[in-house]
């Protein structure tokens, strides 16, 4: 199950940084990058967007299909959307132009600069995690009694 949520971190961030592109554009004052008002919120958000998607896709399919165990699903679905989210948050920065402030430090004032791909600190960073959550819920209470998956005993 962590495979599938790594691969889905990795592919998330491939989405991520489509969608995200071209970069924004800004300028260098004082060894210092300034963008505009929807820069931050535009990385930001378009990770929680994908992330959220993904982990509730996740959530949805691997809680229907392994119905052994609900507490274990669930204990591995929050690991892996953690895992998965920090996958797609480092690969989609890696994917992304290099870091804006580096190249403001070496850059004279008004000079334009390139947003670099990343997520800001804080809850963000639980959008995958919370979306598998939600989409096991999902299935949770839809399919309360999942016994028609298994296969009739003898």
């Amino acid at each position: 199950m962590l495979v599938t949520f790594a691969v889905a971190g990795a592919l998330g961030a491939l989405l991520w940084h489509w969608w995200w592109a071209p970069a924004p554009t800004g300028f260098v004052f004082e060894k210092e990058p300034y963008f505009g008002p929807d820069h931050e919120f535009r990385s930001t958000g378009t990770y929680v967007v994908v992330s959220a998607a993904l982990g509730f896709l996740l959530g949805l399919v691997l809680t229907y299909v392994r119905d052994r165990d609900e507490v274990v699903t669930l204990v591995a679905l929050v690991v892996g959307g953690a895992l998965a989210g920090l996958l797609m948050a480092g690969i989609g920065h890696l994917l992304g132009p290099e870091s804006a402030a580096e190249v403001a430090r070496g850059a004279a004032d008004g000079d334009p600069v390139t947003a670099d791909l990343r997520v800001q600190p804080g809850a963000a960073y639980l959008a995958f995690p919370v979306g598998a959550l939600v989409g096991a819920l999902v299935v949770l209470l839809t399919f309360p009694d999942r016994d028609f998956l298994k296969e009739p005993r003898a």
